[in-house]
């Protein structure tokens, strides 16, 4: 084997330089030409007839390299950054088989595309042309500010489609077109024009194209884009080259100048539609660009910088919310020429987009969503997406959800004007519409079924409406990730099943109430009791209550009225009920009721403000005052549901009345009832039965009724004396103070 033989003179690349231009400089300094260079450096074989391209300058084999780097001193590693094999799989795919670059891989351009070039760098530099001139995604010079050229002014040929003629010494900076032997024998036409004389389109400081080019290199060179959309989730550069092929595809093909002109300078815009029908003006065989344009790399600088500039206008902005009127622009754009911008169109839109693209497309189209679509989508988030929950996570989300949310959650997301009827239940319901596909009417059957598909859209609707939507939204899209995410105490699924058939009897209610003191009423107050308590443990709506009560007015307005006359007492005894239900029907380790974390709603702007942040000592002292409902909500600044929210759940204390009190009856209280107040049973068994108090004693001191005590102590179930003694006063005071 013969050893390689150093070439007589070294020529060192430039940091960035293409293979061939360097393998130039070295023909050129030499004064030899081409053809016997790329033999010196085993490129091609001597006497073998030259290719009309060259697979060099795709990809170097490993021999080449090394018979390249022991002739010329120069690193197998610096010689393989010389060729397009440099950008592989961040600006371009190679072929490394065939040694050719897929043109169809965002925006590749295979050696035989040739390369744009910058006359002011090759009137600088002696000539020599940098690697990147050749991607697809090189339009502008930023230094000299200024669009690449793409043909020569003289000829019209564009520059490096194939190896130098072998058998002409180079001239860097020069056309080297060199034409077909003329049919009469005369010589071939050399052009050979200075290219640093070609004109191009100058570019102001900061211009868009500019900056476009700018990011676009540096997603390149580092292999990741980290500007604008994707500063807080940085994607791989074909991601991102991909997203900006997808969106200047489209833009050059469905845009019209009057809404190009909204994304990409007005002189960008002219010089493109300039370009556009010069191609056009061409015959069939030569024109340069495709019919879609953006498909593959475009032909002109000036088309590639006007798409790259429109997709960068849109996806360099600060976030996904900020980048979607711009993608509405083209969506707008699309729908005028009659095709559909479905949420997930962008799938169709390239095989290695990033799902930041979708997110732009999405927050551009929410406004014309559905609001169960919106929630699918989660359009409110900083990036939507599109669903991913599973079916079986989404069974587990519906066993942590009762059949009406959360009495917090119902109040805060209320919106102005409230939604009357089935809100909480809507709202529910909702929560499975968040990152799911599932249809709306599976949805409520899911939670049991209490409303149907057109009820859940009306209310979904209503929401929409208010101005607060989008803190509706986030609400429950932050609610859905926290059941995804968290355990819940009770399973609302098997509690959707229990029977309450025998919660709170009547008879049960009347003791309870007179061992809170308070009165039960007339029956209508049994059953909003009853109701209260079912919907506590349940998580049902009230008219899902086993033998409910009649649907008539007295009864709704008892409903309403229930916790402007529940007391902290009465409160405590009803949970005690429902713990006992619970008890009974194998429930004792789920509590009796829970909530989700009131700091999920932290921050957002919902229709309704925080009740914690009423007084509630103003509000306990207006009830106890007997102030209309109505008038209370309005002179604390809320509305009247939340009014009854808090007193279901932090009730007021009852009143201290006594016998005489003008109060007691004005409220409908009995004297047994204030005697209940007053004397607990063990207190009216110590005096009564322990140290034999007779009844008018113990009301001459207390100031009940004789036959009130009498009663009392019936119900207290304390057995009467047949006769008494008489005992002194003070023995009343003495055991009334212990």
């Amino acid at each position: 084997m013969t050893p390689s033989r150093t070439l007589p003179l070294r020529h060192a690349p430039r940091d960035g330089e293409a293979l061939d231009s360097w393998i130039e400089g070295i023909a050129a300094q030499l004064r030899v030409p081409m053809g016997e260079v790329l033999v010196a450096l085993g490129l091609r074989k001597e006497g073998a007839h030259p290719l009309g391209w060259a697979p060099w300058m795709t990809l170097l084999l490993p021999d080449e390299a090394g018979h390249m780097a022991s002739t010329t001193g120069i690193s197998r590693e610096s010689l393989h950054a010389m060729t397009l094999e440099h950008f592989d799989g961040r600006a371009l795919l190679v072929d490394r088989a065939g040694r050719r670059v897929n043109r169809s891989f965002v925006w590749g351009r295979s050696a035989t595309s040739g390369s744009r070039f910058c006359p002011d760098c090759l009137r600088e530099n002696g000539g020599r042309w940098p690697l990147h001139w050749r991607l697809g995604w090189s339009f502008a010079c930023l230094i000299h500010r200024r669009l690449l050229a793409d043909f020569c002014p003289r000829c019209g040929s564009r520059q490096r489609k194939r190896p130098h003629p072998s058998p002409l010494i180079p001239w860097p900076g020069r056309c080297d077109y060199v034409g077909s032997p003329p049919a009469n024998g005369s010589p071939r036409f050399h052009c050979r024009h200075p290219l640093a004389e070609t004109e191009s389109l100058p570019l102001d400081a900061g211009h868009p194209a500019l900056l476009a080019q700018q990011d676009l290199l540096e997603v390149i060179t580092h292999g990741t884009g980290a500007f604008g959309v994707y500063a807080h989730d940085p994607q791989p550069a074909v991601a991102v080259l991909s997203d900006m092929k997808s969106i200047a595809r489209r833009v050059l093909f469905h845009m019209p100048p009057h809404r190009m002109s909204r994304l990409v300078p007005e002189e960008l815009v002219q010089e493109h539609l300039n370009a556009r029908e010069h191609n056009s003006g061409l015959s069939k065989a030569k024109r340069r660009a495709p019919v879609d344009p953006g498909r593959v790399a475009p032909a002109y600088a000036v088309t590639a910088a006007a798409g790259a500039t429109a997709a960068w206008s849109t996806l360099g902005q600060a976030d996904c919310r900020q980048a979607a009127p711009r993608m509405r622009e083209l969506h707008d754009a699309i729908v005028e020429r009659g095709y559909w911008a479905s949420p997930t169109v962008t799938r169709n839109w390239g095989r290695h987009t990033s799902p930041l693209l979708q997110s732009v497309h999405l927050a551009a189209i929410a406004p014309t969503m559905w609001p169960s679509t919106a929630l699918r989508y989660r359009t409110a988030l900083p990036n939507p997406s599109s669903p991913a929950t599973t079916p079986s996570q989404l069974t587990a989300r519906a066993h942590k959800i009762p059949g009406e949310i959360w009495p917090l959650w119902a109040v805060r997301l209320n919106p102005v004007p409230q939604v009357r009827e089935n809100l909480a239940a809507a709202l529910a319901a909702s929560l499975l519409l968040v990152d799911s596909r599932i249809e709306l009417s599976a949805a409520v059957k899911k939670l049991g079924g209490f409303i149907d598909q057109p009820t859940l859209s009306h209310v979904l609707q209503a929401l929409r409406d208010d101005a607060r939507y989008e803190g509706i939204q986030l609400a429950l899209i932050r609610l859905a990730a926290y059941l995804d995410s968290h355990e819940v105490p009770i399973d609302y699924a098997r509690r959707r099943r229990l029977d309450y058939t025998t919660l709170l009897p009547e008879d049960e209610w009347i003791d309870l109430c007179h061992r809170a003191l308070m009165d039960p009423g007339a029956g209508t107050r049994h059953h909003s009791a009853r109701c209260y308590l079912f919907e506590r443990i349940s998580g049902l709506p009230h008219t899902r209550i086993p033998n409910p009560p009649p649907d008539s007015q007295s009864f709704r307005n008892s409903r309403v009225r229930f916790p402007y006359v529940l007391t902290q007492a009465a409160a405590t005894a009803l949970d005690q009920a429902g713990r006992t239900f619970l008890d009974r029907n194998r429930l004792a380790g789920e509590p009796l009721t829970w909530q989700p974390p009131a700091e999920l709603l932290n921050g957002l702007g919902l229709p309704r403000a925080d009740p914690d942040d009423i007084d509630l000592d103003d509000l306990h002292r207006r009830v106890r005052a007997g102030q209309p409902s109505t008038h209370i909500a309005a002179e604390l600044g809320t509305d009247p549901r939340t009014v009854r929210y808090l007193l279901s759940e932090h009730p007021p204390a009852a009143p201290k009345v006594t016998v005489n009190d003008p109060r007691a009856r004005r409220r409908g209280r009995t004297s047994l009832h204030v005697a209940r107040h007053m004397l607990s049973k063990d207190q009216l068994e110590r005096l009564y039965v322990q140290q034999e108090m007779p009844f008018l004693d113990i009301a001459r001191e207390t100031g009940i009724n004789r036959k009130t005590l009498a009663a009392l102590a019936d119900e207290y179930g304390i057995a009467r004396r047949t006769h008494t003694r008489v005992r002194r006063n003070s023995r009343v005071l003495e055991a009334l103070a212990s």
